[in-house]
């Protein structure tokens, strides 16, 4: 589960259109303010991002969970300048845990029980 994003969180961005100077990325400036991670507004899919070059936003986000009628960003989640959330509150975890992805396929193929196996 990463963690949640909100605004001040960084992110980057490695387009360079229409160049020659990188955007570099920067921080989430918009947010849902009546959501507070951390005491800050939580950033959502298509909240804007700061580039050197044309803003960017956060392009996907936890489909599960909606703030303010939108998924909601976490570290890691992609922009649509092609880059990355890189920070987000340590305390607040957004999202199904790594081992979730397990459960809901043995549910699927309708196993009672979930057996470990070698890798």
């Amino acid at each position: 589960m990463p963690p949640a994003a909100r605004i001040t969180d960084m992110h980057t961005c490695p387009k360079v259109e229409p160049g020659p100077v990188p955007h570099v990325g920067g921080p989430t400036v918009a947010g849902e303010p009546s959501v507070l991670i951390g005491f800050q507004p939580a950033a959502r899919v298509g909240d804007m991002l700061v580039c050197n070059g044309p803003p960017d936003s956060i392009s996907q986000g936890e489909p599960t969970v909606l703030i303010g009628g939108k998924p909601a960003a976490r570290l890691g989640d992609p922009t649509s300048h092609g880059g990355v959330v890189v920070a987000g509150c340590p305390t607040v975890l957004i999202g199904a845990p790594a081992q979730a992805g397990c459960m809901s396929s043995a549910s699927n193929s309708g196993a009672s029980f979930v057996t470990k196996t070698a890798s």
